[in-house]
């Protein structure tokens, strides 16, 4: 199975990933429907009270507060994206940041690209840089400057 194939499989919820049948005993005591319903439950408790935007919210205590073992969140994480748990918060972090770095609002305006990433949940600029250019192959400020003139055509648009 090649990776491409492997990745629609997971995503499909079709069949587990490889990874399971060669990973960590506890990869392969998760069924895959359990994996998906963690899954679910996972992202819903990172969104609430937008808890991924918490420097200090680790896995373990998300594990706590859904009352798991944080081995199986790491493995519904794997399952379900093939990612780790770090890959997930970041990338929420990553698109909330992206809201902000679009918005016309001139108090967000006026923010710096580092305020937005300390905003968004990262430690560091240097954190904040490498998660957004693994994900968008560009800088926060390249996006911001894309991201607030496409919204100004927009409202221009509109306003006519």
């Amino acid at each position: 199975m090649s990776t491409s194939e492997a990745r629609a499989s997971r995503s499909a919820g079709r069949e587990q990933p490889e990874e399971a049948a060669n990973g960590p005993a506890y990869y392969r005591k998760l069924r895959p429907e359990r994996a998906r319903a963690l899954y679910r439950r996972i992202v819903k408790h990172l969104m609430g009270e937008r808890r991924y935007r918490n420097i200090d919210y680790s896995a373990r205590q998300l594990a706590d507060d859904l009352e798991t073992n944080s081995r199986y969140v790491a493995a519904a994480i794997a399952l379900c994206t093939g990612n780790n748990y770090s890959t997930l918060v970041n990338s929420l972090r990553v698109r909330y940041a992206c809201r902000l770095l679009g918005s016309l609002d001139p108090r967000v305006q006026s923010m710096t690209i580092e305020e937005i990433g300390m905003l968004s949940g990262f430690a560091s600029r240097q954190a904040f840089y490498k998660a957004f250019r693994r994900i968008y192959a560009l800088t926060p400020q390249a996006y911001r400057r894309q991201a607030t003139a496409a919204a100004e055509l927009e409202a221009a648009s509109e306003a006519e």
